[in-house]
Order: C-alpha cells, then sequence, then structure tokens
C-alpha cells in the first residue's frame, strides 16, 4: 500500500501514524523478504563495531536512536552475466535499527534527484517561454509579453537577465503594454516560510514557483575593497586572507534588481564584528542594514527569503527590464489563467538535470529540490499543473515500481519536515538500485566527496587524517533532532560500500558528540 501526503497537519499526522504502526509491525514480513534475497539478518546490537558503540556512549545515545546500514556492492548490471533490470544484492556487513522507520532530513533529497534523473535523464532542461500577444513596430511591441514559467530549479538573476536581453537581440526594445508572468504550472505550493522554524528570512525555507527567480531570495553582496592574498598559518598551512584597502567602507549590491526598492548602496567600516544576517532586514520594498561591517572579514554574500515569490518574480522582472528598456511605463503583473503559448515566439532553456542535483545535493538546496520533484509529473506529461499530492504520486509510484521496500512518507520533498519518513534499509535499496544503473556515475558525482567538496568539505577540519576523506560520496542531513549521512564509501579494499546512518534523538543535529559518532561510522567502513 503506498501513501501520498496532503498538505493538511492533521491528514499527514493521520497517513505518518498509520505508515509507522505498519512499518514498525512489519519485522517478519521484512525477515522472510530478506531471507528471499539472501541479505542476512544480524543480531541488531552486537552489529555495531565497538567504536561506534563508544562514541554512542559518550554522545548519551541509546541504541533504538541510531540506525545503521552497510552493504557491499555487486557488480554492476551487464557485468558478470548480471540480467538486464536485476537488482543484485549482497549480504548486509552491518544493519542495525535498519528497518525503523526515520526522520531522514536532506538525505530525503537522494530520492528526489535520483527519481528524477532516472525518469528525466541527465541532459533534460526546463524551457521558459516568451511571447508577444500584439504587433511589433520597429523594435517597439504594442501589446504585452508574456513569459511563462515551467517550474525551471535555477533561474537566477544571471539567467533572467540574460532572457530579457534575448528579447531585445529578438527585436523587442520597447513594451507598450504589460508585461504577464504565467506560474500556473505549479498549483497551491505556497506555505508560510515561517511556519517551520520561524526563520522565514533564511535561504533554507523559501518557497517553490512555477517562475521561480532566484531561488525565492535576494542576494546581498557586502564589498569592502581590497584583495585576497595567500599565506600560512601556525601549523605551515596555506590560507587566503583578506587584505582591506579601504577601512572606512563597504559597498553593497542588491540582486536581482528590484523595481520600487530601496537599499544603501554603501555601509560603514569599522572594527566590530563582522557583519550577520541578523543585522539585515528585508521587506516587500526596502533593505535595512544595521551597524557596520569589519572590513577585514572580506567580500560576503547573504541570501535572504522574499516574503513571497510571486512578488519577487514580479519586481525582478520589472527591475531588469527597466534597465534594459528605461521607458518602460507598464505593469508587472501575474496571469490570472494559463496562456496558450502555440509555437513560442522564445524558448530560455535551464542548465541541464544533471548540474542541477549537482549544486542541489552539494549545497543542500532546498528550494531546487521542491521545483524538481513538482516537475516530475509534468515534465512526464502525466499533468498539465502539477502540484504536491500529484508529485508525491509520481514518486510513490515510482518506488514501488522499481524497488520492494516501503515508499518513504514525504510532505516535502527536500526533507525540510519532522514528518518525512523513510527506513535506511529502503533508502539503502534505492542506493543499491542507482549503483547499477547507466546514469550512477552522474548521481555518485552529484555527492559531496568526504573532507573536499559540499557540505562534506568540513570533515578534513574536524579530523585532517580521517581515512574517508577523498573515498566517501555522500549526502549529509541536519535538523534540530537529526543527523544523518548516506551514500557511498571506498573500503581499503577497493569496494564500494552502501552506507546509510541515521540518528533521530533529541538536538541531534547540533551535538558535535552525535557527529563524532558518524564520522567513526564511516571511518570504520572506509577502514573495510
Amino acid at each position: 500500500m503506498g501513501f501520498v501526503m496532503k498538505h493538511g497537519r492533521a491528514g499527514r499526522a493521520a497517513i505518518l501514524g498509520v505508515l509507522l504502526m505498519a512499518m514498525m509491525g512489519a519485522p517478519l514480513c521484512v525477515q522472510a523478504q530478506a531471507a528471499s534475497e539472501g541479505v542476512a539478518m544480524t543480531n541488531l546490537d552486537d552489529a555495531l563495531p565497538q567504536s561506534v558503540r563508544d562514541k554512542m556512549a559518550q554522545a548519551g545515545l541509546v541504541a533504538d536512536a541510531v540506525s545503521l546500514w552497510v552493504e557491499p556492492l555487486s557488480a554492476r548490471q551487464g557485468q558478470n552475466g548480471a540480467a538486464s533490470g536485476q537488482m543484485l544484492r549482497q549480504n548486509p556487513l552491518i544493519r542495525h535499527h535498519a528497518d525503523t522507520p526515520r526522520t531522514p532530513a536532506s538525505t530525503q533529497k537522494l530520492i528526489t534527484t535520483y527519481i528524477a534523473l532516472h525518469t528525466l535523464g541527465e541532459h533534460h532542461r526546463w524551457a521558459t517561454y516568451v511571447q508577444p500577444k500584439g504587433v511589433i513596430i520597429n523594435g517597439t511591441l504594442h501589446g504585452d509579453l508574456v513569459i511563462q514559467g515551467n517550474g525551471d530549479p535555477a533561474m537566477t538573476h544571471e539567467h533572467l537577465r540574460a532572457m530579457l536581453t534575448q528579447v531585445q537581440a529578438r527585436g523587442i526594445r520597447h513594451i507598450q503594454g504589460d508585461i504577464i508572468i504565467d506560474n500556473l504550472a505549479f498549483r497551491d505550493v505556497k506555505f508560510d516560510t515561517h511556519a517551520f522554524d520561524g526563520q522565514g528570512m533564511r535561504a533554507y525555507n523559501a518557497a517553490p514557483n512555477a517562475f521561480l527567480v532566484n531561488f525565492g531570495t535576494v542576494e546581498v553582496d557586502v564589498l569592502p575593497s581590497g584583495r585576497e592574498v595567500v599565506s600560512q598559518d601556525g601549523d605551515g598551512r596555506q590560507q587566503k586572507v583578506f587584505m582591506a584597502g579601504d577601512r572606512q567602507g563597504a559597498a553593497v549590491q542588491v540582486l536581482p534588481t528590484l523595481a520600487d526598492f530601496d537599499a544603501p548602496n554603501q555601509i560603514a567600516a569599522n572594527q566590530s564584528s563582522c557583519l550577520t544576517e541578523s543585522q539585515l532586514n528585508l521587506s516587500d520594498s526596502r533593505l535595512l542594514v544595521t551597524g557596520g561591517t569589519n572590513a577585514d572579514c572580506g567580500r560576503r554574500s547573504y541570501w535572504l527569503t522574499f516574503f513571497d515569490a510571486d512578488r519577487l518574480a514580479m519586481k525582478a522582472v520589472q527591475g531588469e527590464w527597466q534597465k534594459l528598456d528605461a521607458a518602460f511605463s507598464g505593469e508587472v503583473v501575474m496571469a490570472k489563467a494559463r496562456e496558450s503559448m502555440g509555437l513560442p515566439w522564445l524558448v530560455s532553456l535551464s542548465k541541464p538535470l544533471g548540474e542541477q542535483i549537482h549544486l542541489i545535493n552539494q549545497y543542500s538546496n532546498n528550494v531546487m529540490t521542491e521545483q524538481v520533484a513538482l516537475s516530475l509529473p509534468l515534465a512526464s506529461g502525466e499533468v498539465s499543473v502539477s502540484d504536491y499530492p500529484s508529485a508525491f504520486s509520481f514518486i510513490d509510484r515510482w518506488w514501488k515500481k522499481h524497488l520492494k521496500s516501503q515508499p518513504p512518507v514525504m510532505s516535502r520533498a527536500s526533507g525540510l519536515c519532522r514528518d518525512c519518513a523513510i527506513t535506511p534499509e529502503a533508502m539503502a535499496e534505492l542506493l543499491v538500485f542507482a549503483y547499477q544503473q547507466p546514469d550512477f556515475e552522474i548521481f555518485k558525482a552529484s555527492l559531496p566527496v568526504a573532507g573536499i567538496s559540499g557540505t562534506m568539505a568540513n570533515l578534513a577540519k574536524r579530523d585532517a587524517s580521517h581515512p574517508a576523506i577523498g573515498r566517501a560520496h555522500v549526502k549529509t542531513g541536519t535538523l534540530n533532532d537529526v543527523s544523518s549521512l548516506a551514500g557511498y564509501v571506498m573500503g581499503r579494499d577497493g569496494k564500494w560500500y552502501v552506507f546509510v546512518a541515521m540518528v533521530n534523538a533529541p538536538n541531534a543535529g547540533h551535538d558535535a558528540k552525535v557527529s563524532a559518532v558518524l564520522d567513526e561510522m564511516l571511518s570504520h567502513v572506509a577502514m573495510l
């Protein structure tokens, strides 16, 4: 039985409760399935290495709060006589509470990004259409210009500016009419950005939109004059240091250019602390900066969620177009009904999906993940207008077609949810399936490399000699009470292992001792 999450809190809670009871009441079924597939069942507590149990004791973690699955990977499809479509499995080396539903946090992005890659392919691109509705005479459009968004996860301010520049290059230099934004490819996807944790201005809380500009955020760049130089720290390691040229002030740049919006061009520089996000206050029409910044802190960028993605799109389109057409006096409005485009006059294509999932998984971009999930039924031709129920239904059906485990419970695609759930064993099955597909290398390359890139770069700062550095491609997940890792680890024996570790415990996402538990798990696998 599959479950599709609705938006209502009561509905989500009820469905989650049913699924948790079903999953937690099914160990015999799980054992029977494992036996039929040759997957060994081991004693839960005895499966954990002693070094991991020692770290758990130091962190005050009980065994029930921790799940771990480690499985060696078989030959890829087409190798050693493997039949096409057959998933080859080996006995897990470690399975500790692996059939317990856990809140996965951002490791859930692995689900959304891989299903998108498998379904749409690495070369899939989103198309934003531009269509004039009127007559073009001597470079002037006498009528309206329609921009139709279809869910591009990365319509950055640079991309928006390039698209509008293309409009001028195609022959429309002035518009005697309005600009209409059609973002109706997504339905009922708005939510209160403050609802999750009360930090609605932070970029991770941005809401999706079929015409999402700049990830739903305003970029604020603080730019003191100066340059970066390379120096050595006390241990002889090279590091970049910013050498300020002017300690009196710093320039401020806001992107994209917004119409009817006030922001300072300059702020004072002083010897106080560096400018923090809490000193920035963003409203519909103004950016306020309280205090100044220390010029020695160097150039910094802040991404602040705009309170409403529709308003951001309208103000950004108007602001960027007026830079090209200063005489524009029309309005930028949202379409009330889906526009019929016919043969589009201009098509602006996004970055390919392979690049987009790399950005998502490396930097754990939440709103891009929501965009991808909502695009699945749309891009597959199942619906003409997408919403969360259709997106999660698509994921549920894909899961049941390709995998044997219970599908995940999802209320957000990105993992920014406390009512989402998946068993580590189910996550492992997805990772094994991905490993045996032709697109695996694209998927693996999207994951942070331990100690080197993305959200796993800090491993090298915690332990410069950690054995997994450069040999593990893993996605991280963190919420207040969640810390998780999932991906692929190369052992000392040169073999690849699927690795899934999840901790659900009070303050797990902010406890260095819990991080040490996951680091030790990762170390153990890298030393196999």
